[in-house]
């Protein structure tokens, strides 16, 4: 049965208060004081009826406790009981509370928040300020990481397998996945480097704005630091559930070159076609040749124009001054020879979908290397930041959690709801 609590607020005003920001601030502290005065009556008519809903509970004494919440640090007072041979305290099992916290699950979820945005000794003076007690950033780093591991937990026990209930029974014309990584500084005894690898997938871009810039409708995004079979495992799984690729009528994976890239497509998209990113190639021949500008502009030309035969055979005459620049040659060559078909397939491509997909085939990794940017870039390489593995994996996935169930991701985290959608 319902029960009401009751708080009776009262403040005054004098001539003082002409000041609209002095108002404004008494304001927020009575409201906050009021708070948590109501929480702690709620709290204590719970502990109520909790002993009368276990009549056979022995009271044994009543416990202070201290919980640090986003109204602020309050203190209560709760009995602790004696049944069926166990001693606790009703309220903090029928509440979820752990003897050991110290704050409120709604504390950690704002601390996991501003985390996702910034360095965690910034969160920290940010939640110290909005909570109004002082907070250390190892206590936000753990909770990321307690949070992170949860994440990852529900990725590996998702069923990857489901249908979605997106694509058609015939499936979609054409998916995109682009693929890449990125190194991030390291904690790791023995390792310079970590690579946090990311994965997006879409199969729909519109216009927005003033009809200048492209948005991709559809995007989802993967990232973990994984290896190479792992993260394909996945980040496939991933794109299945959502697009059912495995009925779609074309698959476009588009990557940088590496070697893993590569492997990694032809293992988890059979029958694909894959595409160079063009400024990748761009930028090797700038590397060698940006010292002869007149050279350098006509085998740019050729690049658009797709005459790859023609940038072979120019690379072929070309004599480098010294033996770095013929090693550099060389290794240009392999790279362009291995990937000769990905220059242009796009281009091949193209005849081959209908008008409404050809905005979908670019040339370029755009949209990847944005991605990155933002998932990666501003939070994990900014000065001085090194990471474990541990820790840079569940930051990651967590920033991708909250940005792909949005305001309830810490409720949708904790009660099941854990169907992976579109980031």
């Amino acid at each position: 049965m319902p029960h009401t609590i009751e708080v009776v607020v009262s403040m005054t005003v004098s001539e003082e208060d002409y000041d609209v920001n002095r108002l404004e601030a008494r304001v927020r502290g009575v409201r906050d004081q009021t708070g948590r005065a109501l929480f702690v009556r709620a709290l204590e008519r719970l502990d109520e009826m909790a002993r009368e809903a276990h009549p056979g509970a022995v009271r044994q004494r009543r416990v202070e406790r201290r919980l640090d919440t986003t109204l602020g640090p309050v203190v209560f007072s709760r009995w602790r009981v004696q049944s069926a041979g166990h001693a606790n305290c009703l309220l903090d099992r029928l509440l979820g509370l752990p003897r050991s916290s110290r704050v409120s699950p709604a504390v950690k979820k704002r601390g996991c928040e501003l985390a996702a945005r910034m360095t965690y000794r910034e969160a920290a003076r940010v939640l110290s300020e909005e909570l109004g007690t002082p907070l250390r950033a190892a206590s936000v780093h753990r909770w990321v990481q307690e949070v992170g591991a949860v994440v990852q937990a529900q990725e590996l026990a998702a069923d990857v397998g489901s249908s979605s209930s997106g694509p058609s029974a015939a499936g979609r014309e054409l998916v995109v996945a682009e693929i890449d990584d990125t190194p991030v500084r390291s904690q790791q005894p023995g390792e310079e480097k970590l690579f946090l690898k990311l994965g997006i997938a879409y199969s729909q871009k519109r216009r927005v704005g003033t009809q200048k810039r492209w948005e991709l409708s559809d995007k989802l995004v993967y990232g973990g630091v994984e290896s190479a079979e792992e993260f394909g495992e996945r980040f496939y799984g991933r794109v299945e559930q959502e697009f059912a690729v495995e009925r779609a009528r074309h698959v476009l994976v588009k990557g940088d070159g590496a070697e893993w890239i590569h492997q990694l497509a032809e293992h988890i998209f059979p029958g694909h076609v894959f595409q160079l990113d063009r400024w990748h190639l761009l930028d090797r021949l700038a590397t060698l040749l940006g010292h002869e500008p007149r050279l350098w502009k006509r085998l740019r030309r050729w690049v658009y124009q797709g005459r790859v035969g023609a940038l072979v055979q120019a690379l072929r005459q070309w004599v480098g001054a010294d033996a770095r620049s013929e090693q550099a040659r060389q290794e240009l060559l392999g790279y362009i020879t291995r990937h000769r078909e990905a220059i242009t397939a796009v281009d091949r491509l193209r005849p081959r979908v209908s008008a409404a997909a050809r905005p979908l085939l670019t040339h370029g990794t755009g949209a990847m290397e944005k991605n990155v940017e933002v998932w990666i870039g501003r939070r994990f390489k900014r000065w001085g930041m090194r990471w474990t593995r541990a820790g840079a994996q569940h930051l990651l996935k967590l920033r991708l959690w909250i940005h792909r169930r949005g305001a309830n991701w810490f409720e949708a985290l904790h009660h099941g709801q854990t169907q992976l959608t579109n980031a």
